[in-house]
Protein backbone atom coordinates (compact mmCIF):
# COMPACT_ATOMS: atom_id res chain seq x y z
CA UNK A 1 0.00 0.00 0.00
CA UNK A 2 1.15 3.53 -0.75
CA UNK A 3 2.66 5.08 2.40
CA UNK A 4 0.74 8.33 1.94
CA UNK A 5 -2.55 6.43 1.84
CA UNK A 6 -1.50 4.48 4.93
CA UNK A 7 -0.90 7.74 6.81
CA UNK A 8 -4.24 9.17 5.70
CA UNK A 9 -6.10 6.02 6.74
CA UNK A 10 -4.39 5.92 10.12
CA UNK A 11 -5.11 9.58 10.82
CA UNK A 12 -8.74 9.14 9.74
CA UNK A 13 -9.14 6.23 12.14
CA UNK A 14 -7.39 8.12 14.96
CA UNK A 15 -9.82 11.00 14.44
CA UNK A 16 -12.74 8.57 14.67
CA UNK A 17 -14.00 9.56 11.23
CA UNK A 18 -15.72 7.25 8.79
CA UNK A 19 -14.80 7.08 5.13
CA UNK A 20 -18.17 8.63 4.39
CA UNK A 21 -17.49 11.62 6.66
CA UNK A 22 -14.02 12.30 5.22
CA UNK A 23 -15.37 11.97 1.68
CA UNK A 24 -18.13 14.48 2.42
CA UNK A 25 -15.71 16.92 4.08
CA UNK A 26 -13.31 16.55 1.15
CA UNK A 27 -16.06 17.13 -1.40
CA UNK A 28 -15.94 13.77 -3.12
CA UNK A 29 -18.13 10.72 -3.32
CA UNK A 30 -17.76 7.96 -0.78
CA UNK A 31 -17.01 5.50 -3.59
CA UNK A 32 -14.14 7.66 -4.84
CA UNK A 33 -12.68 7.95 -1.36
CA UNK A 34 -13.01 4.21 -0.76
CA UNK A 35 -11.25 3.48 -4.06
CA UNK A 36 -8.41 5.79 -3.06
CA UNK A 37 -7.98 4.03 0.30
CA UNK A 38 -8.06 0.60 -1.38
CA UNK A 39 -5.47 1.72 -3.93
CA UNK A 40 -7.88 1.17 -6.82
CA UNK A 41 -7.74 4.80 -7.92
CA UNK A 42 -4.79 7.14 -8.23
CA UNK A 43 -4.92 10.05 -5.83
CA UNK A 44 -5.07 13.38 -7.65
CA UNK A 45 -3.28 16.34 -6.11
CA UNK A 46 -6.57 18.22 -5.66
CA UNK A 47 -8.07 15.21 -3.86
CA UNK A 48 -4.96 14.88 -1.68
CA UNK A 49 -5.22 18.50 -0.61
CA UNK A 50 -8.95 18.20 0.08
CA UNK A 51 -8.45 15.08 2.17
CA UNK A 52 -5.68 16.72 4.18
CA UNK A 53 -7.89 19.75 4.84
CA UNK A 54 -10.74 17.50 5.94
CA UNK A 55 -8.41 15.77 8.41
CA UNK A 56 -6.81 19.00 9.60
CA UNK A 57 -3.43 17.88 8.31
CA UNK A 58 -0.57 19.42 6.36
CA UNK A 59 1.94 17.97 3.91
CA UNK A 60 4.48 18.10 6.73
CA UNK A 61 2.21 15.98 8.95
CA UNK A 62 2.10 13.31 6.25
CA UNK A 63 5.88 13.36 5.82
CA UNK A 64 6.49 13.20 9.58
CA UNK A 65 4.02 10.34 10.02
CA UNK A 66 5.49 8.49 7.06
CA UNK A 67 8.92 8.72 8.68
CA UNK A 68 7.46 7.77 12.08
CA UNK A 69 8.67 11.03 13.62
CA UNK A 70 6.72 11.64 16.80
CA UNK A 71 8.90 14.20 18.56
CA UNK A 72 9.67 17.39 16.69
CA UNK A 73 13.01 19.01 17.36
CA UNK A 74 13.94 22.63 16.68
CA UNK A 75 15.92 21.57 13.59
CA UNK A 76 12.76 19.97 12.20
CA UNK A 77 10.90 23.23 12.63
CA UNK A 78 13.67 25.23 10.97
CA UNK A 79 13.68 22.82 8.02
CA UNK A 80 9.92 23.08 7.68
CA UNK A 81 9.99 26.88 7.79
CA UNK A 82 12.46 26.89 4.90
CA UNK A 83 9.73 25.31 2.76
CA UNK A 84 7.28 28.17 3.36
CA UNK A 85 6.67 30.88 0.79
CA UNK A 86 7.70 34.46 1.61
CA UNK A 87 4.23 35.56 2.75
CA UNK A 88 3.87 32.59 5.10
CA UNK A 89 7.32 33.25 6.57
CA UNK A 90 6.36 36.86 7.28
CA UNK A 91 3.11 35.76 8.95
CA UNK A 92 5.03 33.28 11.08
CA UNK A 93 7.51 35.96 12.16
CA UNK A 94 4.66 38.31 13.11
CA UNK A 95 3.02 35.52 15.09
CA UNK A 96 6.24 34.70 16.96
CA UNK A 97 6.79 38.37 17.80
CA UNK A 98 3.21 38.68 19.07
CA UNK A 99 3.55 35.58 21.23
CA UNK A 100 6.88 36.73 22.65
CA UNK A 101 5.33 40.11 23.56
CA UNK A 102 2.53 38.36 25.44
CA UNK A 103 5.07 36.39 27.49
CA UNK A 104 6.87 39.60 28.44
CA UNK A 105 3.67 41.14 29.83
Amino acid sequence: MDPIISVIMERRKQAGLSQEKVAKLAGMSTKTYQRIERGESDLKLSQYRSILRSLGMTHLDVAMDELSVRKIESDDLVSAVRLLDKESKLLLIRFILQVSKSFKN
